[in-house]
């Protein structure tokens, strides 16, 4: 018995091993979050066969279109820059936007090759401006929300910091969102997967606004599938409209997650001038890219569970044309720190335009500061002293998104 079951044993290792053996170590596709050794795990012939699901958009790689979640319009007198030639201090915008650019991975690029762009304004209740910016490969474009004209023929900024040369609009609404996608230089839409940016928001309290500031980066989304080489056109159906479809351009997810600082309405501290320490604000912005430019656009819902620092879950709503800000006490009064903790999870469980499922993207901003009873600052003016801003994170399940101009 023992010579038979030794026999067995050997059969069985036999019948493990060899397929193993047998089968060549394919490379293994990328997949954010996932280790290289879990990525490496043998596993049996049937799963090894079928191909591994590709990551819909990566946000992190340069890509043929950016969205900048937000722009803030508006400029104060900068006491830290350079001043003008009169000797006051330089007018400097609000919100800086900055462009640059790298040679696709797999392209060959000419030292200093134009590189030409399509720009969006887009606005709550989804008016918007369009306009053209040009910059090189190897280049940086840094502008703003204050307009660039041309008097005589010659391009001048409105408003520093700006290198932009082309004309740029003023955006139609005091805050939304910026989209800018790579063309061939007469509008058409076309793969160049080498953009990265950023923007800079100076939003201090009214004169103090060179005391502060914070950034974010801007999303980047990669041609589609459909599309091989770099310099292709990416609307392959034709229809004008920038598809988000994984064939046009990589699909974008429909949730977002991320972490909150909850509000504090401060300490009151009584003396010669009533101060209220400790105030903490916090800003919640989200936009879809299912947008129709300068045309009726259905209401964008929006379903977000707020987590305690305990775990305790307590659902809220938020419905927005396009884009939106909201404080979270405008969203629920009892989003405190009083009341959820100091910090906690959001998340969205639905975003949806008439039943249909949506893009969402967005960005977290907190600010920290106190107000006043009365005399300095203002009785209940905010009074900046530090913020900060960050991104929101999504899941990889993607939604089909059709951005139409």
């Amino acid at each position: 018995m023992k010579s038979l079951s030794n026999l067995l044993l050997v059969s069985l290792s036999i019948a493990v091993a060899a397929p193993a053996a047998a089968r060549p170590r394919a490379p293994v596709a990328a997949w954010p979050g996932v280790s290289d050794v879990l990525l490496n795990l043998a596993v049996a012939a049937p799963v090894a066969a079928t191909p591994v699901a590709a990551w819909p958009n990566d946000s992190e790689q340069p890509g043929s279109v950016l969205v900048f979640p937000k722009f803030i319009r508006g400029t104060f007198a900068d006491l830290l820059n350079p001043v003008t030639p009169a000797g006051s201090p330089r007018s400097t915008a609000r919100t800086e936007l900055e462009i640059s650019v790298r040679c696709p991975d797999g392209a060959t690029c000419a030292a200093k090759q134009p590189v030409t762009l399509r720009a969006h304004w887009v606005c709550p209740g989804c008016t918007e401006a369009s306009f053209d910016l040009t910059t090189t490969v190897g280049g940086s474009l840094y502008f703003n929300p204050e307009g660039v004209t041309a008097i005589g023929g010659v391009v001048s900024a409105s408003v520093f910091p700006s290198n932009a040369t082309t004309t740029i609009p003023v955006p139609p609404c005091p805050r939304g969102y910026l989209i800018v996608w790579a063309t061939d230089g007469s509008g058409n839409a076309i793969k160049f997967d080498g953009l990265i940016g950023d923007a800079v928001l100076r939003d201090g309290s009214t004169g103090q606004e060179y005391s502060s500031a914070r950034s974010y980066n801007a999303i980047s989304i990669q041609a589609g599938d459909g599309v091989v080489n770099t310099g292709d056109p990416t609307d392959l159906n034709g229809d004008g409209a920038l598809d988000f479809d994984g064939s046009e351009y990589q699909m974008v997810a429909g949730r977002i997650f991320g972490t909150v600082r909850y509000e504090n309405p401060g300490a009151t501290v009584t003396g010669l001038v009533d101060l209220i320490f400790g105030v903490v604000q916090t800003d919640l912005t989200l936009l879809t890219l299912d947008v129709a430019s300068n045309r009726p656009n259905p209401i964008t819902s929006v379903g977000l569970n707020f987590f305690t620092t305990g775990e305790d879950l307590n659902d809220a709503g938020t419905s927005f044309y396009c884009w939106s800000e909201q404080r979270l006490t405008d969203i629920n009064a009892g989003f405190t720190e009083q009341r959820m903790g100091r910090k906690g999870l959001v998340e969205s469980y639905f975003a949806e335009q008439a039943g249909a499922p949506v893009t969402l993207l967005g960005i977290v901003e907190t600010k920290e500061g106190l107000t006043s009873l009365f005399n300095v600052p203002p009785p209940g003016v905010f009074f900046l002293f530090r913020d900060y801003s960050y991104s929101l994170s999504h899941d990889g399940n993607p939604v089909v998104t059709k951005f139409l101009p």
